[in-house]
């Protein structure tokens, strides 16, 4: 099996177009993870208060809830290499822009355009991906191209904290901008321009129509679900709140940082073996075995009070969420054809938009009522209402299941 799947691994990687689209998303990564320790602190300093920093965070996530379905749509219409090619010019253009701005108001702007880069290229790069690879070596790819954007966000997190604090932030989002315009000539030269194979019948119809078929799909709603249940987790629950529950513990910030990079390196190494574990494991399964884990992750959080056990608890949750994020994209891609795949991402992208934008005001409001500790458990009560869900709805036929039979 090992020398089948090495076989396999070293046939996609001497591809040039897969291999450039890897590169670019690792090279996004790299840009978003720089920003991910300096961006708060950026805009406090320039006068930014603590709720104008929240309304920032939000405005990103709504801006990807109205444009991910649209652009999805265009990537099906006009091909995946232009969205992506714009999506890196997009990422560079704003890494720039936060240097020339001195009010915090003029950051929500560029905020809206990081929203339009997120699914521009993260998304769409996968669907790209899967439409250039046979069904099976989807898994194996998913789990190459999240690998990829795990090992970008480890490297650009530590390189943009250190970057900022000895050289500034201005010298850091250009060197961002930098890498961000790098990942897009890379993308226009690698990429390939028009799709090798798959079927114009979603292309023909009106983008309503198609729209509308494709939200009727119950394999598509599972999936999203699960994506929706996942940020929920992480994004809303984890990042938002779990430093604050750790330092109510006395546990310091350096340890919470370190906790959380223990965190990401465990999310990225199960990454490629979940790829592989795709061909033998159907996906719907390895996505059900990570929410169900995942719940058990939130539960355990508000019992525990010291670090090593929260940091395998935390540690734990990055591998369910590298899992669920290797195995969903590897299942919307199995079960949507090339002429509507950015369509289903785009939609798949929406529902953790949703999850990123409305959870943290939701759990906040929850923690101010009944303490930190509570966030987990009510996040880990809504994901086990989820995962019933999940499974009638991913058991369910719908119209292009039943169109295939």
């Amino acid at each position: 099996m090992l020398l089948a799947v090495t076989k396999r691994l070293q046939g996609l990687l001497t591809r040039k177009e897969l291999v450039s689209v890897f590169v670019m998303i690792f090279i996004a990564d790299v840009v978003v993870g720089a920003f991910s320790p300096t961006f708060s602190l950026y805009a406090t300093s320039l006068g930014a208060s603590m709720t104008l920093v929240g309304v920032l965070s939000s405005v990103a996530g709504l801006t990807r809830i109205l444009s991910s379905v649209p652009i999805g749509l265009l990537s099906d219409a006009k091909g995946r290499k232009g969205v992506l090619v714009s999506g890196m010019l997009l990422l560079a253009t704003s890494s720039y822009l936060y240097t020339v701005v001195h009010d915090p108001y003029l950051l929500l702007p560029i905020r809206m355009i990081y929203g339009i880069v997120i699914t521009s290229t993260f998304f769409i790069g996968m669907a790209y991906a899967g439409d250039k690879v046979a069904k099976a070596d989807l898994g194996l790819t998913s789990g190459i191209y999240t690998s990829c954007m795990g090992l970008g966000f480890t490297l650009g997190s530590g390189l943009g904290g250190k970057m900022a604090a000895e050289f500034g932030y201005v010298l850091t989002f250009r060197v961002a901008a930098m890498g961000a315009l790098a990942g897009a000539i890379i993308a226009w030269w690698g990429l390939e321009a028009s799709p090798k194979r798959g079927t114009l019948q979603m292309r023909a119809l009106p983008p309503g129509m198609k729209l509308g078929l494709l939200v009727k799909e119950p394999q598509l709603f599972a999936a999203s679900l699960g994506y929706m249940l996942t940020i929920l987790m992480f994004d809303a629950t984890i990042v938002n709140f779990f430093p604050l529950y750790a330092k109510s513990l006395l546990i310091s910030q350096a340890t919470i940082g370190s906790m959380f990079a223990i965190r990401a390196l465990a999310s990225t190494s199960v990454r490629l073996p979940t790829g592989v574990l795709t061909s033998r494991i159907p996906s719907k399964r390895l996505m059900l075995i990570a929410l169900f884990l995942g719940m058990i992750m939130l539960f355990s959080i508000g019992f525990l009070t010291q670090p090593i056990p929260l940091t395998m608890v935390l540690v734990g949750e990055g591998v369910c969420f590298g899992i669920f994020l290797t195995s969903g994209q590897s299942f919307i891609n199995e079960h949507f054809g090339e002429s509507d795949r950015g369509t289903a991402m785009g939609v798949y992208s929406t529902t953790g938009s949703i999850s990123a934008t409305a959870g943290p005001f939701v759990l906040g409001a929850v923690a101010d009522l009944w303490g930190v500790r509570s966030v987990f458990w009510l996040t880990g009560t809504l994901v086990l209402v989820g995962i019933g869900l999940f499974l009638y709805t991913s058991s369910r036929v719908g119209p292009a299941r039943a169109r295939q039979t």
